[in-house]
């Protein structure tokens, strides 16, 4: 006769655990007993099993403890069968493996390599190690973004990208709006006396201090936005561990912050899950040729500073951002905005540059001034620097 219940030190048995993680994962309240015995023995079934068989899983893949509540959660909530639950652990375990063939292809190029390709294979391999750290330091605080942000007052476009974004959000009143990584609130700044009536904005972002700026910035407009009856809710949310409620939104927006997403794949699904039927997805992102200019200009002045952005956005470009969104979206259209930099300001540059995450702002500690100069000296010579923007949005529709 098939066995109906396991008391907690089978259950570690069979899972090759201790019978102290069983007790451990109950009091964090992700493995609790379907019953006790007389004598206070705890006891499990099937079940009891598979959920062990999710924790263990997403433990491996570098989740937290409070990560993975939160994300059985919100697999119980969307009431997922076992097969998209085996869907989401595999697209997670594909891109683990594709992190590691890179590091794995990085170590054997610097076991091939001698002296100083040896020493700079290496870097590279840091990098890599490191890159989730620094895009995380990158956005703790607004002054980065601020930072970045500023040399885009030299567009050559007579319409701003905020502007550019809004207007194909096609925002209607009454509607429910998501935006995942809202940064300091600068779409809503800009677009703040276009919104419709009785709106419900869920403004989003792993960064307390992000969400604290957006706070400051639109507690001016309160009495204005009440008058219209438009609703801000801020939310800490990290789009790695996702939950959000199924069917909920109209529309969702991630503006320039899918590339950082480790695990897009889930991500993605669980933003398909959660729009209405007739809801709208919306993605900006960046081309393979965006800012290349000043990226090869800051090569030409010192080889060791690092540009993150050329390998932390190439999971999610505009060149290959479609399939990826076509795996949960029926119907995706690609629309790219005509938008240029010409730069006359050094210290515009300068700031950008500085704002780079890595090593940038360690080394121009000590080669400051000089950069400084090496841009005057650049925009003596021909006026104004021009950078290509390559930018653009994915509209997404089940």
């Amino acid at each position: 006769m098939e066995k109906q219940y396991y008391t907690a030190g089978e259950i570690a048995r069979i899972a090759g655990v201790s019978l102290r993680t069983i007790r451990y994962y109950d009091t964090k309240g992700l493995l609790s007993p379907i019953s006790h015995s007389e004598a206070g023995y705890r006891y499990y079934d099937k079940s009891s099993l598979s959920l062990l068989q999710r924790i263990l899983m997403l433990k491996y893949l570098d989740f937290s403890l409070e990560q993975i509540q939160r994300m059985i959660a919100a697999q119980e909530t969307n009431a997922l069968d076992q097969q998209a639950i085996l869907e989401q652990q595999k697209s997670l375990l594909l891109q683990k493996k594709e992190r590691l063939e890179q590091l794995i292809s990085t170590i054997e190029l610097a076991q091939r390599s001698n002296g100083e390709d040896k020493w700079q294979v290496l870097i590279r391999c840091l990098s890599l190690l490191t890159d989730e750290e620094k895009v995380l330091e990158q956005y703790q605080n607004p002054d980065n973004l601020t930072r970045r942000i500023n040399i885009h007052a030299y567009s050559t476009s007579t319409q701003g990208w905020f502007d550019w974004l809004y207007e194909r959000l096609e925002l209607q009143p009454g509607e429910t709006v998501l935006e995942l990584g809202c940064g300091t609130g600068l779409l809503w700044m800009e677009c703040l006396h276009l919104l419709p009536e009785r709106l419900t904005l869920i403004l989003t972002d792993r960064s307390d201090a992000m969400l604290d700026e957006t706070r400051r910035s639109l507690a001016p407009f309160k009495q204005e936005l009440d008058a219209r009856q438009i609703h801000i809710e801020y939310q800490v949310l990290d789009a790695d561990a996702l939950e959000l409620s199924a069917s909920g939104y109209d529309r969702i927006i991630a503006n320039h912050m899918l590339y950082h997403v480790q695990h897009r794949d889930a991500c993605l699904a669980a933003i398909a899950r959660a729009l209405k039927p007739d809801g709208t997805f919306y993605c900006s992102t960046i081309g393979d040729t965006h800012m290349q200019e000043l990226n090869e200009l800051v090569a030409a002045f010192d080889s060791r500073i690092e540009i993150p952005f050329r390998h932390l956005t190439a999971g999610f470009r505009l060149e290959n951002a479609a399939p990826q969104l076509q795996r949960h979206f029926a119907r995706v259209e690609r629309q790219d905005q005509d938008n240029d930099l010409i730069v006359d300001n050094p210290q515009a540059i300068y700031d950008y540059i500085c704002s780079y995450p890595g090593n940038a702002p360690l080394i121009l500690e000590q080669r400051g001034a000089e950069l400084l100069q090496f841009l005057q000296d650049k925009l003596d010579c021909e006026g104004a620097m021009f950078i290509h923007k390559s930018t653009g949005m994915f509209i997404c529709r089940k």
